[in-house]
Order: C-alpha cells, then structure tokens, then sequence
C-alpha cells in the first residue's frame, strides 16, 4: 500500500528557444506544444514564456517543460539570464534555430549564438560548482556521455554542458537550391552541431512527418526521464531533412567530401585541432556560393532591420524587461519552494492533496490547461 502511494517527484525541464529573426521560433514552438493550431503566431519581440506538462502515471505529479522563446535578434542577449540560472542549470536545453532561407546569414548566426549560449552556460557552471559540486560534475560527465568513449573525435570536440538542439528551419525553401549549395549548407551545419556535440534537425513545418520528427526529438529532451545514450543512425542526406543526434557524426565524414579547393585539413589538422578559423570558412564558402542580387538585397534588409532595432530596444527598455522576467521567475521560484516545504513536511496522503491543490492553483494563475497528455499554457507577453 505505501508503495502504490509513493510519489515520485516532479521532473521540470527549462527550454530556450533562440536564433535569427524570422527564422520561424515561433511556429516551431506552436508544432510541439500545439500542433492542432492552424494560424500563424505573432512575431515575438522579446522574451515569451509557456509552459507544458506531460503525465508520468496514474496519481502522480505531472512533469513541467517551462519553454522561454527569445525574439528580437541578439540584440536581446542579455536576456538568456532568464531561463539559464545556475539553479536551472542542470535541467536546462538549448534549441538554436537557422534559417536556411537566408543562407549567407545562416554560419554567422549560429556562431554567434552558440557563443552567447556557451558564454552564459559557463557563467552559471562556476556558480555552480560553489554551490554543489556534485551537480555540476554530473553535467561535466553528462556532455562527455553524449559521445562514446572510442570514438575517434572525442579529444577534439566542444562539448556544451546542457543539450543542445540546432534545428534548421524551412527546409521547403531549401529544397530549391542548387546540389552543391545545399550540400554545403548540409556540410556546414553538421560541422558545428558535431564539433559542440549538438542533436541536428532540419524541418519542413508543412511536412507531417518533418513535424512529427520535431516533436519526438523535442519530447525526449523535454520529458524523458535519464534519456537513453543509444541514437538511432544519423540521417545526412541533404536531399531528405536530416536527424543527428548528437555524438553521432563524425569529421571523417563530414569533411570527406569537400567543395573543389578545399580541403579536410583547413578545418582539423592530423592531431585532431580544430581550426580557430572554421567558421569564417564555412561563411565565405557559403558567400561564393550564394553571391547573387538577391543576397545583396538580403544583406541590405538585414542593415535596414538592424536601424529599426537600434531604435526599439534601446538599454533602457531592456533592463526594465529584464528586470520583470527577473521579478515573474522569482515569483515562480518562491511558490515551487513553498510546494516543495509542504510535500515534504507531510504525509503522502496529505502531500498527493496538496499537491493536487498547488498545481491547479499554478496552473489556473498563469493560463488555462487542458487535461490532454501534454497540456499547456497560453503565452504571456
């Protein structure tokens, strides 16, 4: 009888969507967490925050997947701070989303942000480390567990300490390029997502399977107690939308079959050193190839965005919205605790009541949700 009314405790997870603008976050967001939804979501300009729950079994706690989505370009970078704590830390995921309609900003985008993310990651790792060591070994020995031991790579990568996530968005408009364009873009995008052992995924929203792809790698990370080590083979054909997980590819692979006039060497020497000089590399081989009127008017869209940037989010209005994301996550932090007081100081029956109590409390200040399997609230701005 006490085993059948044992709780297990709540898993929560904490998710960061960032990225290029218009790189489609949003709709991405909207197909895990929505899929039934049909229109559009409005473009987000700040920090956006939902949350999902998912049932582990009958009578117990319902896991939390608390998602944040950054808009506004990375001008907003300081709002990463938000969801990536040194508290959160541990249960913390990245997903850096490109757009692979605008491929000649495709490379420095996801440099960008994937020094952004590992800057902060960093930052929140060495408070860690003061405050409970053991948390912070156990992610060190999580990212090295995201790619076997034996494998010939494991000296030269990158590893983030969270999951990381690239996704490739709109590979509808992909599909259009040129053979070797796309295999370059296919190339470049492994390079990266293998050398930070990142999961890469590209997708086609308007694709069911490409959608239902998406939700089943976002689903694993979001819920997926002690998620299993075992990947399935990566799929790297740039003619079909790809799926490596992360550990899974190779160098040896992906720089084996180079354009004309470059060579596997440029990017990792005989010793397994990867060259500091990579992704300006793979930007300009994406520049010669994507050289066009089209780009050019591309690249003055991006000026014409950045002056319509400098001028909305100026410092001000960033650290005031900061300084209530700060005030919104406190408030959340502070009720968890008083939930996590009461279900420990009593008995379980006691504790499975006030449980139930707290979350329907939780759950109905922030949004309505449903009773489905994965439920969810509403965004608020």
């Amino acid at each position: 009888e006490a085993s059948k009314s044992a709780q297990i405790p709540r898993m929560e997870t904490f998710t960061l969507f960032v990225g290029q603008k218009e790189s489609g976050k949003s709709s991405l967001i909207t197909a895990f967490h929505n899929p039934s939804k049909d229109e559009s979501p409005k473009p987000t300009t700040a920090l956006e925050y939902l949350f999902a729950r998912k049932s582990t079994s009958p009578n117990q706690p319902k896991d939390v997947a608390h998602i944040w989505e950054l808009g506004g370009g990375s001008k907003l970078r300081k709002l990463v701070s938000v969801p990536i704590t040194p508290e959160s830390l541990p249960n913390v995921v990245a997903v850096i989303v490109v757009d692979l309609s605008k491929p000649i900003d495709l490379v420095p985008a996801l440099v960008e942000w994937i020094g952004i993310i590992k800057e902060r990651v960093s930052e929140c790792l060495i408070e860690l480390q003061k405050t409970d060591e053991g948390a912070a070994r156990a992610l060190g020995e999580k990212a090295k567990g995201r790619m076997a031991a034996d494998h010939p790579d494991s000296s030269s990568v990158k590893p983030f300490a969270i999951p990381v996530i690239i996704i490739a968005n709109k590979y509808d408009k992909f599909k259009s390029f040129e053979s070797i364009q796309k295999k370059a873009i296919s190339l470049a995008l492994r390079f990266f997502a293998h050398l930070h052992s990142a999961t890469l995924l590209s997708v086609a929203l308007k694709d069911k399977s490409s959608q239902n792809q998406l939700r089943s790698i976002l689903q694993h990370h979001l819920f997926v107690r002690n998620p299993s080590t075992k990947s399935k083979e990566p799929s790297v054909n740039f003619e079909k939308p790809m799926a490596v997980a992360a550990g899974t590819d190779s160098f040896d692979h992906i720089l084996r079959s180079l354009p004309n006039g470059m060579s596997s060497s440029d990017f990792v020497d005989d010793r397994g050193r990867v060259s500091n000089d990579a992704g300006q590399m793979w930007g300009r081989l994406l520049e010669e190839l994507f050289a066009s009127e089209d780009c050019e008017r591309y690249a003055h869209e991006i000026s014409e965005d950045s002056k319509v940037d400098s001028e909305v989010f100026h410092e001000a209005i960033v650290d005031e919205m900061r300084a209530q994301c700060d005030q919104t996550l406190a408030t959340y932090k502070k009720e968890f605790q008083r939930r996590l007081r009461i279900e420990k100081g009593t008995g379980s029956k006691s504790s499975k009541s006030r449980s139930s109590k707290s979350k329907t409390s939780s759950s109905s200040s922030k949004a309505s949700a449903s009773s489905s399997k994965t439920s969810s609230s509403s965004r608020r701005k």
